[in-house]
């Protein structure tokens, strides 16, 4: 089987007939298949939230270091 060869694994999906129709509908227009229309949607979420993920620890190491600084100049 050509997929087993690019390491792609089946996945039963369960959808709403609602969410489903929708994105056969998107899909379409975007001249995709349902299955790359998916694939492309779990992708760009997991990429937003490793994204956030991301800036989330930036944010606490920015926090930490300004404390950090805060704390060295009550100290002088």
């Amino acid at each position: 089987m050509a997929t087993e060869n690019q390491g792609l694994q089946d996945v039963v999906l369960h959808l709403p007939a609602a969410l489903r129709d929708r994105a056969e509908e998107m899909a379409s227009r975007e001249c995709l298949s349902l299955n790359l229309f998916v694939l492309m949607a779990v992708a760009e979420k997991l990429q937003r939230l490793q994204l956030q993920h991301l800036l989330d620890i930036s944010e606490k190491e920015e926090i930490h270091s300004l404390n950090n600084l805060a704390g060295d100049s009550l100290v002088h």
